[in-house]
């Protein structure tokens, strides 16, 4: 089903892209009958501007695409259907070859040079993305929400409480992607216990409509051996055009990580299992795999999909295992490639030979249509014959057969595999124990060695885990002082997972983390041991380890209310949800990712972006998150969009009720004088921008406040010129520039920035 959808769409797609011109021009003889060949003028008018061609080289052209016409109609034809197909593209490229033999003898010197690199294809080829529109979420009524109390400042030294409506915002704040209009409300009625004991078990929420969507998105449901065979590398699709037998191609490699890009971003944002996406995101930068290295662009998807979602609030050991066999990981971290020294692939088993009892072979009845091979009495080769017995006419003499081959070159010695330690090093300083966990280099050596054999079933061919005996260290080891019989085969790495996975170091690193990214980036260490307990107790559960950051006293505090900045992915899902938005994580939306610091899936290095939040505070992303939450207010982000007429009044008010409006349904309390004091200075403006190279004064000083940076505060009561009234009489049109102008400033305010 996936795939017939993903067909339909390229052939549409390529329907639009090789129809014919709508203006179809003629030939001077004939101005009422357009001939066939003109479809083709917009390649002949390509052409011709790129050789700069006179006007008889160019009709020379024209009778080249008539004398072509035929196959290249028929090429279009089936290009509609089999967009990729790799014989179509090479049957394609031959047409092409033709064609320019074909017109070179009418080239000048000059122009025979640039037609070597000129595209003569008459039929565009496939692009390297289709975009797969996904349906949008259904939105609910009128937005509305109330403004709870902002948070008060306690004396230094001395954290107090948040108030219930306090912990009820500061729990969608960090807990989920932010908020979404009427969301306060709905988790009042229902009790913190009773929505955070929901969160912690996605499986009994039904997230069924958000499935529905996604469904649209064929590579999603395909395994790595799909992906690797439906959306191959430009080299195999090359070898693919000499097979007649080869199976299809849908698209594109870059397609897989597109759709996978897409996904992350429609879940983020629509997702009703809000801490299991949160916790995706969290597991996955601490397990953190490239996709651009190779192979790692087929496994990614498989990776986050049975890997690392269903394992998101399990137990920790059965995440840690499924990662270390998970390929994409194995392929990253080079362990694939780890085996024991001296380890020698087994011989195949010899074929039993023939018995008396068994009958003869029957010969051939017919040769094969090569010429034959057969031998003189002295074994010297004869000359070849073919299947009537007769001498070939291009035989070879037995002399020159007889005379010896000369000595080949030695061939340079090939790199002798052994033990790779990439994977055990990481395993324990980032995964597991943390750097300074008690470790030595011994520790990671037998660790390596007890990983020896974890590989993969040939990355292009099939992505899977297997493990191979014969490569795998079957002596004794040591790991932090636990004794490993030899002999244990896959069981050693199996029982490095057990050591690590329950190991205090781990307890406490993975406590850490979770902390930081929760809690605050400097979480404090009483809490830190606490929450390290329970993991201990409960063997690594990481929903009873989530209770407790998320219950705890620490987490509800006045201190960590908005303490940390929000990543651009958080930023993005946050700002869509506060105006009850959809996406469809259009290439669009992942551009704007990459510019504010955080390309989707492509950090290089095994550490992932990590927790610290203020690595998101730089001056080299400042304009580009500032202009990026202008975009998303007007609207001007492909892909996603809200309706601004929802957060209209009902009756004339002035720009200020306005935002006073708005700051309780996005920003859910009152705004800080210095913020505040920036929302207005905009408002007077009266000139909201979109999103460009240049932010606009007023939202600046709004960033501004988000970073801290001190501005003038100002009273609510003034400037005069911002608290004109909207006219009785709603200009439909100008009051929706007015909402996504407070809008746009709303996202800028440090209250809206942090979380």
């Amino acid at each position: 089903m996936f795939l017939k959808s993903r067909l339909v769409l390229s052939v549409s797609l390529l329907s639009l892209l090789l129809s014919p011109a709508s203006s179809i021009t003629t030939f001077a003889q004939q101005p009422a009958k357009p001939t066939p060949q003109s479809q083709f003028e917009p390649a002949i008018t390509r052409v011709r501007n790129a050789l700069s061609l006179d006007d008889a080289q160019t009709e020379e052209l024209r009778k080249i695409f008539a004398r072509h016409e035929a196959k290249l109609i028929q090429l279009r034809n089936r290009a509609q259907g089999q967009p990729y197909s790799p014989q179509i593209q090479a049957e394609l490229g031959a047409e092409q070859t033709a064609v320019r033999d074909e017109l070179t003898p009418f080239l000048n010197d000059e122009q025979k040079m640039k037609i070597a690199t000129t595209d003569l294809r008459p039929i565009p080829a496939p692009p390297g993305f289709i975009l797969v529109d996904i349906p949008r979420r259904t939105m609910s009524g009128p937005v509305a929400d109330r403004l709870i109390p902002a948070v008060s400042v306690a004396p230094k030294g001395k954290p107090s409480q948040l108030t219930d409506d306090q912990k009820i915002l500061h729990l969608l704040d960090r807990a989920t992607f932010g908020p979404r209009p009427g969301d306060l409300d709905s988790v009042k009625r229902m009790g913190i216990p009773a929505f955070l004991e929901e969160q912690l078990h996605p499986e009994r929420m039904d997230d069924s409509d958000l499935e529905k969507r996604l469904a649209v998105l064929p590579t999603l449901q395909m395994s790595s051996l799909e992906l690797l065979q439906l959306y191959p590398q430009p080299n195999v699709a090359d070898q693919r055009a000499k097979d007649k037998n080869a199976p299809p191609v849908y698209g594109r490699p870059y397609q897989v990580i597109a759709e996978l890009m897409q996904q992350k971003l429609v879940r983020a944002a629509d997702s009703n299992r809000q801490l299991q996406e949160v916790m995706t995101d969290f597991w996955f930068n601490h397990f953190n795999v490239f996709w651009q290295k190779d192979a790692d662009l087929y496994m990614l998807t498989s990776y986050e999909r049975d890997v690392i979602r269903p394992n998101a609030l399990g137990k920790f050991r059965d995440l840690l295992l499924a990662v270390a066999q998970s390929p994409a990981m194995m392929y990253y971290l080079d362990n694939w490639l780890s085996v024991a020294p001296g380890s020698k692939r087994p011989n195949a088993p010899a074929l039993p030979k023939p018995t008396a009892a068994q009958p003869p072979k029957p010969k051939p009845t017919a040769a094969p249509a090569a010429a034959l091979v057969a031998r003189t009495a002295n074994n010297q080769i004869a000359a070849p014959t073919n299947q009537a017995g007769q001498k070939a006419p291009e035989a070879a003499k037995p002399a020159d057969q007889a005379k010896p081959a000369p000595a080949k070159p030695a061939a340079p010695p090939a790199n002798k595999p052994g033990i790779n330690e990439n994977y055990a090093r990481e395993l324990m300083e980032l995964h597991t124990m943390g750097v300074d966990g008690g470790y030595t280099q011994k520790d990671v050596q037998e660790v390596a060695r007890c990983f020896t054999g974890w590989t993969i079933d040939r990355p292009y061919v099939n992505a899977a885990f297997i493990f191979k005996p014969w490569t795998h260290d079957e002596g004794s080891k040591t790991v932090l002082g636990v004794t490993i019989p030899g002999g244990g085969g896959i069981s050693d790495g199996q029982r490095v997972i057990d050591i690590l996975s329950r190991h205090p170091s781990t307890a406490h690193f993975i406590s850490q983390k979770l902390c930081q990214r929760f809690v605050a980036d400097t979480p404090p260490p009483k809490l830190v041991d606490r929450v390290a307990q329970v993991f201990l107790k409960t063997d690594g559960d990481i929903r009873e380890v989530l209770r407790a950051i998320l219950t705890s006293p620490e987490f509800n505090s006045t201190t960590t209310f908005r303490s940390k900045i929000k990543s651009p992915l958080e930023l993005a899902a946050s700002a869509i949800r506060a105006v009850d938005g959809t996406t469809n994580g259009a290439p669009a939306l992942q551009s704007w990712l990459q510019r504010t610091g955080e390309p989707l899936y492509q950090y290089m290095f095994p550490t992932g972006y990590g927790e610290d939040s203020s690595r998101w505070v730089n001056t080299g992303v400042f304009l580009n998150r500032l202009n990026f939450v202008v975009a998303i207010a007007n609207n001007q982000v492909p892909g996603t969009v809200y309706d601004p007429a929802r957060f209209l009044p009902s009756e004339a008010v002035s720009p200020d009720a306005l935002a006073e409006r708005l700051e309780a349904s996005i920003v859910h309390t009152r705004l800080s004088p210095e913020s505040w004091n920036a929302v207005r200075v905009g408002l007077a403006e009266n000139a909201p921008q979109p999103a460009g190279a240049h932010a606009p004064a007023a939202s600046a000083e709004a960033h501004a406040a988000a970073m801290g940076a001190a501005i003038p505060v100002s009273a609510r009561s003034e400037p005069q010129s911002a608290n004109r009234a909207v006219p009785a009489k709603l200009d439909e049109s100008a009051a929706r520039r007015k909402v996504t102008q407070v809008v746009q400033l709303l996202f800028g305010t440090a209250e809206f920035q942090r979380k």
